[in-house]
């Protein structure tokens, strides 16, 4: 049996930014007696409009080649050995007017055997190619001309201009940004957009969740309001648009709305003035930065926050035990809304002992979720009656449970609830009713919730009391954050007080600004900073509200953040979820990652104990945020499909960044690894997570060395004395830094002069593996007589286990009494003892270090 892969994978758009275009064929065999193949060919119109092959040279054995060092066969069920084809063409080389292309592939064995094509013809691959753009920082003139064959008139045959005007530009050393504002008042604005190779749309999915949408040239997004559009253009530039508004209330949600032949409509949906409407764009050569610039000029562009928020985070202090830094459980697929005392202390209990018996460390705080209320029914239409617990389920209330959660190990207890109290709101017959002012609503229907009802709120003028008493009670029961659910339902309410429309709108924003305020301000007072987790949130109103609180927060203010959730719920029993919610959560990445100040992002629990609950366990861990599981005491009682190493505590660190050449495609249907970048600017480290998300085993080659260039480029301060991996290195005593490179998942080690500038990649489905890139440095003894490459790796249990680490090796000196950085001695080839010292964060005894001494074999030592 064999299996065939190629790359550019079959049925997707590819864009190649050179300077060559890689092919690659491998036929994967479960036999060690290869099949002869005298010929494989690229069957293509890449030289003119006559279809041709081009034959590929067969490559070595995955023993003998540097660029299969980290192919891991074990990932091919059955497979035995790996043959590769190859052909590299200079895009140099071929015409300059060649912009796209299409090829497959097609095989025979002897030279009258009869050819074999991997895939139909409706499954070709097309490619894209770019010549190379400056990479210096370019004037705004450059950026200004990205724009002209980007916006054209609505009407094709229309020779005006187009429905927006750009101004106020900025140009920054990432790339520039303008304002978009409608000509003329009184219309909704409109434009066509033209010269895309591809683009990324989010999309709102309902209210409360956005997600991704990635096509070709001609924009596809359904009936969805689109949020945030990044766009490839053919000159290779990325742009990304934001619509947003300049309404007073900053409630008023803008967005575009996608019409035949790509024309682009700007509203408001709070049905604000049209003028009041601007669009955001973000021009960069990366397509990261294309929408941070958007981002920021839409935070430059909001009224200046109030900082009252501010100033109560920095008189409370933060809770020891960190969300971030700390494994936690949820109780919601454990028990969904039939939690009770004995039961969840029971469970708990039992998940600690399975916890040990399978040598897992036990989770550090427990998040009790929807159930534990007083509300009149466990619905979508039940309302809250009071702010204590029900008393037949929590007969001690929750001092009673903190407690007894406490004695076995729990350091730090949270409860759900949502921002209207409840699903349904408040009761008006119950005892709240009596204690605070309500007002009357009309919730429409939505997907969450399948009917319309009228709702009962907390009114502006009483929920700052509401909350502060709510939080108060909390706070002496002994809980100490919360996870604030249905943020967005303000947008489900067309009516309030049944006043006119109008009015209704501008009441019903103020409650929505008032809510968050009163929520936001007694979590603080009561809980301390980063006390909050943000869900069912991702309304433009609260992606706004953000950035103007991002005003007022330094850029290395040391709060504890709050914890934002990234995608839709992890729903364990849906088969088809699994990778696309693991897809939604990098992809969302893009856009939350510019909200750092304040976030920290969640991709919500996993269960473990599942075929699936692996790679879950790999991906929460390279997300940079919280940790924390879910389910029965019997899910944890097989360590293997959640090992998470010897950690306890988790390191936040930046999110991972989906790498240019896997954004624009839904990486779910298409055969091919999302490769993402996880930078550690701290210790000159970048960690590369790969998944396959796709329903079939991949083999890919992986183009490392951009992948790290444009990661280090991104961080460029950080990363100044960074080496380039595309360089090549001399071998001479003392010379330049080595890059090491180690892959966990088979725990191999690639110390190279030469970096490769592809390296093959073997995962099965659903898998997730990851290389850690660390800059070697070289130590030389005092007296200059020998040289030592040194690098630390940090924990290698972890996914991402150079963040443990604060500064990498920078010293050889001996070890000194009463320092706090641990030192490792080793007497590397026999020579000498090289005193290598790194320093790490509290708590890790665990470390790995990379030594490599002059014409000797570099070794990992633990």
């Amino acid at each position: 049996m064999v299996q065939v892969f190629v790359y550019p994978p079959l049925g997707a758009l590819t864009s190649v930014h050179g300077p060559r275009i890689a092919f690659r064929v491998y036929f994967a065999y479960a036999s060690t007696e290869l099949v002869q193949r005298d010929a494989v060919e690229v069957w293509t119109d890449i030289y003119g409009d006559e279809w041709q092959g081009v034959p590929l040279e067969p490559g070595r054995s995955a023993a003998a080649s540097p660029e299969h060092a980290f192919l891991d066969l074990e990932q091919l069920h059955s497979t035995v050995c790996v043959q590769q084809f190859s052909l590299d063409i200079a895009i140099a080389s071929l015409p300059s007017s060649l912009c796209r292309f299409e090829f497959t592939v097609r095989w025979r064995s002897g030279s009258a055997g009869e050819w074999q094509w991997v895939s139909g013809f409706e499954h070709n691959a097309r490619v894209a190619i770019f010549r190379p753009l400056p990479q210096s920082r370019a004037p705004v003139s450059f950026w200004q001309q990205q724009l002209k064959p980007l916006l054209q008139p609505a009407d094709p045959l229309d020779s005006g201009e187009p429905g927006f005007i750009a101004d106020s530009w900025q140009a920054s050393s990432s790339g520039a940004s303008c304002l978009l504002k409608p000509l003329g008042s009184g219309t909704e604005p409109l434009c066509r957009l033209a010269a895309i190779e591809r683009y990324l749309a989010y999309v709102r999915k309902d209210q409360f969740w956005i997600i991704p949408q990635s096509g070709a040239s001609l924009l596809n997004t359904g009936d969805f309001d689109v949020v945030l559009l990044l766009l490839e253009l053919s000159s290779g530039v990325y742009a990304a648009l934001m619509p947003f508004s300049l309404g007073s209330a900053v409630s008023h949600a803008a967005v575009l709305r996608i019409q035949p032949l790509n024309t682009i409509c700007a509203v408001s949906v709070s049905r604000v003035r049209a003028e009041s409407v601007r669009v955001a764009m973000g021009f960069s050569l990366d397509p990261h930065n294309a929408v941070q610039e958007a981002m920021l000029r839409i935070q430059q562009s909001l009224p200046v926050a109030s900082n009252s928020s501010n100033t109560l985070s920095e008189q409370t202090p933060m809770h020891p035990c960190s969300l971030t830094r700390n494994r936690g459980y949820c109780t919601w697929n454990g028990f969904y809304q039939n939690v009770t005392h004995d039961s969840l202390v029971s469970m708990v209990s039992d998940i600690r002992r399975a916890n040990s018996a399978c040598g897992q460390l036990p989770f550090s705080w427990v998040l009790i979720d929807d159930g534990w209320q007083a509300v009149d029914k466990y619905d979508g239409f039940g309302r809250l009656r009071d702010i204590c617990a029900n008393t037949e389920k929590f007969p001690g209330q929750l001092r009673q449970t903190v407690e007894s959660l406490s004695k076995l190990g729990v350091g730090r207890v949270g409860v759900w609830h949502t921002l209207w109290g409840y699903w349904g709101g408040i009761d008006p017959t119950g005892p709240l009713a009596g204690q605070y002012t309500l007002v009357k609503c009309h919730r429409a229907w939505s997907p969450v919730v399948k009917g319309e009802s009228d709702v009962w709120l907390i009114s502006s003028k009483s929920v700052h009391r509401f909350y502060d008493d709510f939080y108060s009670w909390l706070s002496e029961q002994g809980v100490t954050f919360v996870k604030v659910d249905y943020q967005a339902a303000f947008e489900s309410l067309d009516s309030y007080a049944d006043k006119p429309s109008d009015e209704s709108r501008a009441s019903i924003a103020d409650m929505y600004t008032a809510h968050y305020d009163a929520m936001e301000q007694a979590a603080l007072r009561h809980f301390g900073a980063g006390s909050i987790i943000y869900c069912m949130a991702q309304s433009t109103y609260l992606i706004s509200r953000t950035l103007r609180r991002q005003q007022l927060v330094a850029d290395n203010a040391a709060t504890e953040h709050a914890v934002f959730r990234n995608s839709d719920d992890y729903f364990p029993d849906v088969a088809a979820s699994h990778s696309w919610h693991i897809y939604c959560n990098l992809a969302n990445t893009v856009w939350s990652r510019c909200l750092d100040k304040v976030f920290v992002i969640d991709w919500d629990m996993f269960q473990p104990g599942r075929a699936e609950s692996r790679i879950h366990a790999a991906a929460r861990m390279v997300s940079g945020g919280p940790v924390y599981m879910t389910g029965r005491a019997a899910d944890f009682a097989v360590a293997s499909t959640y090992n998470m190493g010897e950690c306890s505590s988790v390191i936040p660190h930046f999110p991972p960044l989906i790498d240019r050449d896997c954004l624009f495609a839904d990486m779910t249907k298409v055969p091919a690894i999302l490769a993402s970048t996880i930078a550690v600017p701290a210790n000159a480290s970048v960690v590369i997570a790969v998944f396959n998300l796709a329903g079939t085993p991949v083999v890919t080659p992986l183009p490392l060395c951009s992948i790290y260039a444009a990661a280090v480029q991104r961080h460029d301060q950080a990363y100044r004395h960074a080496p380039s991996p595309s360089t090549p290195r001399s071998t001479q005593l003392g010379a330049a830094n080595y890059l090491a490179i180690y892959q966990k998942s088979t725990n191999r080690l690639l110390v190279e002069p030469v970096i490769p500038a592809l390296f093959a990649i073997a995962l099965s489905p659903l898998t997730c593996d990851t290389l850690t890139m660390v800059q070697m440095q070289p130590l030389r003894t005092s007296d200059q007589s020998a040289v030592l490459h040194a690098a630390c790796l940090g924990d290698v249990t972890r996914y991402v286990g150079t963040t443990v680490i604060e500064r990498n090796v920078h010293s050889v000196l001996p070890a000194s009494p009463g320092t706090n950085s641990p030192t490792y001695a080793h007497a590397h080839g026999g020579q000498r003892q090289w005193n290598v010292r790194v320093r790490v964060a509290a708590g890790i005894c665990r470390l790995s270090f990379v030594l490599c001494a002059y014409d000797t074999t570099p070794d990992i030592y633990t």
